[in-house]
């Protein structure tokens, strides 16, 4: 945010003495110094109140506007001295209080500050520029919700300036209300367009409301009027940011830094940009040069946002901790440590800071929103559902709180509404976009004789789970192309109702209409008692099973393995296991095999040295041989990775392995699986640790007299 406009000083006129004294001599040259100070002439003002001071001293008036006119200059160091000496002679004058408020407010020492306005507004009750002022110390202090109350006194005492409603949306927007104070800086800028800093803090306001061109406007009108200004360079940086230009945030935010290198934001704002570079170690530099540079609340909670944004939560908790014990009123930073605290699983204790960040920010939709995702955390779904709601009562066009919601109403088995909220996956910041929106969207209707894209989007298991729609869509006339990542491109030969599949970057056939794969149980009207799974519905070569079938060992149970998923995936660090906790499932009886193509370092020794346990990797080519491989195992033991999807979709035996928070498409406190009939859920408990859960599968699996049996 572009610092808080100051009110100007208020001027007073000087009393006239007895003439021919020295007295009357400095009132004279006092008044001549106004004349020159009022027409704007600084210059010339100075030596005449320097000479009216020489005569006098003591002279309150020239003591008072020499002040004022330092103070003007942009020397509010320089205004203090001469103002306190002023109030030395005179202390009865509200209207010079407030300037000094002004000035000590200018050098950082809004303590003292305060107690002066305070001291303005007993004398003077309806001096709005002292309640204005009051306001901007109070902003300082951090005590935005203050600071509004004050602003909206001086209003009701009629004050209507320019400066008002910019300060007014300042404090507006530090209560993170920021549609309420874009309306404020738009009416500073009806009263005074040429306002620079008002279109600056007017673009801050823009990007909290996520619409960052017209942001990107506002900040350019502001250079315009004052082209090498560091804090409007610093906004600029933070509008490029919104806009996903990091390298151009990146040059302004250099530029801002070379133009004031002791302006801590730029520092905290490059610090966001080079993370968005993915240059993170840079980043977290350009936080610690932000916290030397001014070592506040403000600086530790930069650094918070930077360590969650590194995934380091543990560390952003102790970070934030910093930041509340240097200002317990910080509603941003009770709000970052409760992010945390979930992101840590401490579920409880991140409630009582969103209660905190609420008290402090009421009517901030950011805070029921991360309520939600606490109360999911518990698995209390409804409260998650009731909490997104109020966010969106706040804002209706709250994405993330709309997919949110989706993620709670699917995880409930309330598919219909459930569906109809994921379709707002495309309006949220940050997401893939949607590739084909410019095609008619399906919606189920009949296609006879016409053409229908389907198309993937998101990872490879989502696109194996929504195949099964393929032969619905057929059925109702369609003409089925599919557009899908080209490793699936070997299972999709055979499968019913496709006509052709191509890859992502190919050009794409001509289409009546086109549909992505998750939309498609919308279209189909989904419920949990319709959920289409005609298992098998992929098939792997006969061929390259047969060959799998042959080649492995027979008479022990054939134990296929897949302990974890990709590591960029946004919620691995629940789902991935080490490949050491499965050493209960193996022994006698049971011949192990990895089926996942990648595994992490960290198992790498164990896979090597326990017998057993055969690593297929240099096997595994392609997902056709994957397949072949799952069809042969008497039973799959794995995490929630495409290998669950690959061989639910086979009918194989899959005993899956769910953390405690997971997917929705899981479902909750069930052991089955609508989506895959031949899939047994193995759930953690919150709390519960891993092996426990690989206990209860090592019970479930079927033993030798139970595979004769068979």
């Amino acid at each position: 945010m572009v610092g808080a406009e100051k009110m100007p000083l208020h001027s007073s006129q000087p009393a006239h003495g007895n003439p021919g004294s020295d007295q009357a001599e400095a009132d004279r040259r006092t008044a001549r110094a106004l004349a020159h100070h009022r027409a704007g002439d600084l210059a010339l003002a100075e030596p005449l109140y320097r000479s009216a001071l020489a005569l006098r001293p003591r002279h309150f008036q020239a003591l008072h506007l020499l002040g004022l006119l330092h103070a003007m200059r942009g020397d509010p160091a320089g205004a203090i001295p001469l103002l306190r000496q002023a109030l030395e002679e005179d202390a009865r004058h509200g209207f010079v209080h407030s300037n000094l408020g002004n000035a000590l407010v200018e050098t950082g020492q809004a303590e003292e500050a305060l107690a002066t306005f305070d001291r303005a507004i007993a004398l003077e009750p309806g001096l709005v520029e002292a309640r204005v002022g009051r306001a901007n110390a109070l902003q300082a202090l951090n005590r935005p919700a203050e600071a509004l109350e004050a602003l909206d006194a001086a209003r009701a005492l009629g004050a209507d300036m320019a400066e008002l409603h910019n300060n007014r949306g300042n404090a507006l927007r530090a209560l993170d209300r920021p549609a309420e104070a874009l309306e404020a800086y738009d009416r500073a800028l009806a009263r005074n367009p040429n306002y620079a800093s008002a279109h600056a803090n007017r673009a801050t306001a823009l990007v909290d409301l996520q619409r960052d061109a017209e942001a990107y406007a506002s900040i350019a009108t502001a250079l315009l009027l004052r082209p090498d200004d560091p804090g409007f360079l610093n906004t600029q940086g933070v509008v490029l940011r919104a806009l996903q230009r990091p390298e151009e945030a990146l040059a302004c935010l250099d530029r801002a830094i070379a133009l004031a290198p002791g302006l801590a934001d730029p520092h905290a704002n490059r610090t966001i940009a080079l993370c968005d570079l993915g240059r993170h170690a840079e980043a977290l530099e350009s936080a610690e040069r932000a916290l030397a540079l001014s070592g506040g609340a403000a600086a530790h909670r930069n650094r918070a946002e930077v360590l969650a944004r590194l995934s380091r939560h543990a560390e952003a908790e102790v970070a934030d901790r910093e930041a509340l014990r240097r200002d317990p009123s910080s509603g941003q930073a009770w709000n970052g440590r409760g992010i945390a605290l979930t992101e840590l699983g401490r579920f409880e204790e991140a409630m009582e800071c969103f209660d905190r960040a609420a008290l402090l920010f009421p009517g901030n939709r950011g805070i029921p929103f991360n309520r939600g995702n606490a109360y999911r955390g518990l698995g209390r779904h409804h409260d998650a559902i009731e909490c997104y709601r109020q966010a969106i009562a706040i804002d209706p066009d709250y994405a993330d709180a709309h997919w949110n919601t989706a993620l709670s109403q699917l995880a409930l088995g309330q598919l219909e509404e459930g569906f109809r909220s994921y379709e707002w996956r495309w309006r949220r910041k940050g997401s893939q976009p949607h590739r084909h929106a410019a095609s008619p969207l399906w919606h189920g209707e009949p296609m006879e004789g016409r053409t229908l894209l389907l198309h993937a989007e998101q990872g490879l298991g989502d696109t194996i789970q929504m195949l099964r729609y393929i032969p619905l869509a057929a059925a109702r006339g369609a003409r089925v192309v599919l557009e899908a990542p080209r490793p699936l491109h070997p299972l999709l030969h055979g499968l019913p109702g496709l006509h052709a599949f191509f890859g992502l970057g190919e050009p794409t056939p001509d289409h009546d209409a086109q549909c992505p794969l998750l939309s498609l149980p919308l279209a189909f009207g989904t419920r949990l008692d319709s959920i289409v799974a005609p298992i098998p519905y992929l098939a792997a070569d006969p061929a390259r099973a047969a060959a799998w079938d042959r080649e492995l060992p027979g008479g022990a149970l054939r134990l296929g393995i897949a302990c974890s998923g990709n590591p960029e995936h946004a919620g691995d660090r629940y789902r991935s296991i080490p490949l050491s906790l499965f050493a209960p499932l193996l022994g006698e009886g049971v011949e192990a095999f990895l089926v996942q193509t990648q595994v992490r370092e960290t198992d790498e020794a164990f896979l090597a040295e326990t017998p057993g346990l055969t690593d297929l990797r240099p096997r595994l080519t392609s997902f056709t041989e994957t397949a072949a491989a799952l069809l042969a195992m008497d039973a799959i033991v794995c995490v929630d990775t495409s290998v669950a999807h690959l061989a639910g979709a086979l009918g194989r035996p899959v005993h899956l392995l769910l953390p405690s928070l997971p997917d929705w498409r899981w479902l909750l406190d069930r052991s089955d699986s609508p989506w895959y009939p031949t899939m047994r859920l193995h759930r953690q408990a919150r709390g519960e640790d891993w092996p426990e859960v690989i206990a209860r599968i090592a019970r479930a699996l079927p033993s030798a007299e139970d595979r004769i049996a068979a």
